[in-house]
């Protein structure tokens, strides 16, 4: 792909495909990515069988189209077919640039060489322009013929139609000054026949010189367009590096090595001092410090003994560990994090849209506006020069436009911001995030296992009259034995530390935002045992008597329909939560707190932070916390996010316009929200948010750079100030202009490598 108009007419192919129903491409990381219905193709064809299929017919429709599809999943492969290409892109810069200077100065001697003169000279220039036209834009040419054969245009397309009209047009200049017998050189008196580089006889001008330094500069601009956006692309490839390829692995028969891509669950794995880690796992023997930067952003390294998880991509330093795999090699969190940077890479923004559709009819207007000034100069142009004016009108709005511009001013500044948002532990999960993100004027943020740490402790178990705490532990610990809620849990560890075994349960079942029930076997008798918020256990017809301490969580325990005791659990809060919400101040984000916690333990927490008590909403439910949410849309001036980690959340996420997972939240919240935080550090919330803002500035700056060059440029090229001013924009001056706009979108977006 040569220009965004490419990357449309690839869009468009490819959802031309029966069962595919959304095609994005991104033209900075020439990538495209297709969602499909399954169910289109055969129900009992597996699913490497469907992906081959809808792969191969995609690739037979846009080869029709006039495009390639590359297929290759061989890493190493890929990045020696893109260098390649680039050195061969650099030799024929190198070459043109070196044939076209002697040609350059010949045309502008105006036969001042003495060798050089007349017909010698122009023959001379034709004989180099040649080889800068033929070779060097080889790559042009054949493109915008492959497009032609297929009825559509691109960027190949004016590029080679305005070289080639100047390099025909001085040609056939040229012949017919060579045929003609009545050709005397310069300085005389009774010639009807001026051949020069651009002094205009009756028989036009020689454009040569023109026609090759414009496809040096094309050629140039495309070599510094691909090593820039190669550099946008540096995070990502950084990322990819993180992953180990060959693994020692050890079971009964010994120790081996294999491919990393081979690693599956339960593989036992030796990771010496100075190495990777390869897997996601726990380590069975051994103990090291482990620098985790990678998700933290932090480079102090943690110790990690045995019991303790560890994950892909991290550096084992001091020690030798064995590691027993828990996923497998594409289930890791390196491999997650890869693969939602490089779709965020690949689907676009709102704001590209626009850029979307003027680039998909721009050629034509191109070549319609160029066609017009032509004809404009050639009826309204002086007599003596109309044909050279309507030549160079014609060549210098084809060279000049330029919708690159246009195609590279989003996807590469979402290249380069979400390369650097996952340096910093922050995961995009699309394009329209950073848009949705950047108008964000309010963020809601879940209390337990967001603003707290998640891990709730136990601090006291009351027990009703003529029951023992120990029974209201042991009976709240089996109901709670398989829930995912940090509560939950804490119940669960309260018990074990206790030693109180919880009794065997079953039909456990949970009401989001409420509680639990289950089936317990107490001394041979099974009990219904209910475990929750005092609200809920009141609708459930449970007296309840509640006293909650002040800043704890209390949950109460009911067996068939008796309240025998509640425990009060009290979380940590994190100790990036307070100058997490300091900073949102700062960016003019107002803090809220939606909790399913008593008020006492929301307040709580919202005095800790400094957040306004006003925006403290407690014993909430997941529809209450979507409701709030809805709410704020309507009263605020601009977007509402939403920061959770729970199933209990994952409805508010999905409604809020920038849904935040919390680092270690359950894998449903992070599939209902907009962005993921790799690790638990609330910093990175309002770091996300200024990036976006920064992201989406650049944006607008490359759009308008890219709208207003073309704006002016080609009225400018055609002539249209030229009865006026005298300005006019010659061919050699437009090129020069097109590769460089190009080139100054991605360098203004390389920028954000600092961000």
């Amino acid at each position: 792909m040569q220009c965004a108009a490419c990357a449309s007419k690839v869009e468009s192919a490819a959802g031309s495909v029966a069962g595919v129903h959304l095609a994005s491409v991104s033209f900075a990381s020439r990538k495209i990515r297709v969602e499909f219905d399954a169910s289109t193709t055969a129900a009992a064809a597996t699913d490497a069988t469907i992906i081959t299929s809808i792969c191969a017919a995609v690739a037979q429709r846009l080869h029709r189209a006039g495009f390639e599809l590359s297929l290759e999943r061989d890493v190493a492969m890929r990045a020696w077919r893109e260098q390649r290409a680039q050195s061969a892109l650099r030799t024929r810069v190198w070459i043109g640039a070196i044939v076209s200077l002697p040609l350059l100065i010949i045309a502008m001697s105006h036969d001042s060489i003495p060798a050089l003169t007349g017909l010698t000279s122009a023959w001379t220039q034709c004989a180099l322009a040649a080889v800068v036209y033929a070779w060097c834009g080889w790559p042009i040419h054949a493109a915008a013929f492959t497009r032609l054969r297929v009825g559509t245009t691109d960027m190949n397309t004016l590029v080679s139609l305005g070289t080639s009209v100047a390099f025909a047009s001085s040609v056939w200049t040229l012949m017919r000054a060579s045929m003609s017998t009545q050709v005397v050189l310069h300085g005389g008196e009774h010639g009807t026949e001026h051949v020069t580089g651009h002094v205009t006889g009756q028989m036009g001008a020689l454009w040569f010189e023109a026609a090759a330094i414009i496809i040096v500069f094309v050629m140039l601009g495309r070599l510094l367009e691909a090593r820039a956006t190669h550099r946008a692309g540096d995070a990502l490839r950084a990322l990819g590096a993180l992953a180990v390829s060959r693994v020692c692995v050890f079971d009964v028969s010994g120790e081996r090595m294999i491919a990393a891509e081979e690693i599956e669950a339960g593989m036992r794995v030796r990771v010496r001092p100075g190495e990777r880690i390869a897997v996601d796992g726990r380590v069975t023997m051994g103990e090291s410090e482990v620098d985790e930067s990678m998700l933290t952003g932090e480079p102090f390294p943690r110790m990690k003994r045995v019991g303790d998880t560890v994950v892909a991509g991290t550096m084992n330093t001091v020690g030798a560990m064995e590691i027993e795999a828990t996923h497998a090699a594409a289930d890791t969190v390196l491999a997650h994090i890869v693969e939602l940077v490089d779709q965020a890479q690949t689907t676009k923004a709102r704001i590209a849209l626009l850029a979307d559709r003027v680039a998909a009819v721009f050629v034509p207007i191109v070549i319609t506006i160029a066609c017009a000034s032509a004809l404009t100069w050639w009826i309204c142009g002086p007599e003596a020069t109309r044909g050279a004016l309507a030549l160079e009108s014609f060549v210098s709005v084809l060279v000049v436009a330029c919708p690159c511009a246009l195609g590279l001013a989003t996807p590469v500044a979402i290249m380069v911001a979400s390369g650097r948002a996952a340096q910093r532990g922050v995961l995009f999960h699309s394009a329209a995030a950073f848009e949705r993100l950047a108008e964000v004027r309010a963020i809601i943020f879940d209390k337990t296992g967001t603003l707290t740490r998640g891990a709730p402790r136990v601090s006291s178990v009351r027990a009703c009259d003529g029951v023992a705490s120990d029974r209201v532990l042991a009976l709240g610990a089996a109901c709670e034995s398989s829930s995912e809620h940090p509560l939950a849990r804490g119940i669960v560890r309260a018990a074990v530390d206790a030693g109180v075994l919880p009794y065997e349960s079953s039909g456990f079942r949970a009401i989001a935002g409420q509680g639990a029930r289950a089936e317990v076997v107490e001394q041979g008798t099974t009990v219904t045992v209910l475990v929750g918020r005092a609200s809920w256990l009141r609708a459930q017809g449970i007296a309840v008597a509640s006293q909650p301490s002040i800043g704890a969580t209390e949950v109460i325990v009911a067996v068939n329909g008796a309240m025998i005791g509640s425990i009060e659990l009290i979380d940590a809060l994190r100790e990036s939560a307070a100058e997490s919400v300091r900073e949102l101040d700062q960016l003019g984000v107002q803090s809220w707190i939606a909790s399913g916690d008593a008020t006492s333990a929301a307040q709580r927490v919202a005095h800790e932070v400094a957040i306004d008590p006003a925006r403290v909403v407690s014993e909430m439910t997941p529809e209450s916390k979507a409701d709030l949410v809805r709410r704020l849309q309507q009263s605020q001036n601009g977007g509402v996010a939403f920061v959770g980690d729970g199933i209990n959340d994952c409805i508010a996420l999905a409604a809020s316009d920038a849904g935040i997972a919390m680092g270690g939240g359950t894998d449903v919240a992070r599939a209902s929200a907009d962005l993921s935080l790799i690790a638990t550090d609330l910093r990175r919330v309002p770091q996300a948010i200024a990036l976006s803002r920064r992201t989406l500035r650049v944006i607008r700056q490359n759009l308008m750079w890219a709208f207003g060059y073309n704006l002016l440029l080609i009225p400018m090229a055609a002539g249209v100030f030229a009865p006026w001013t005298g300005w006019m924009l010659p061919p050699i001056a437009a090129s020069a202009a097109m590769a460089l706009s190009s080139v100054s979108v991605v360098a203004n977006s390389l920028r954000l490598r600092r961000a």
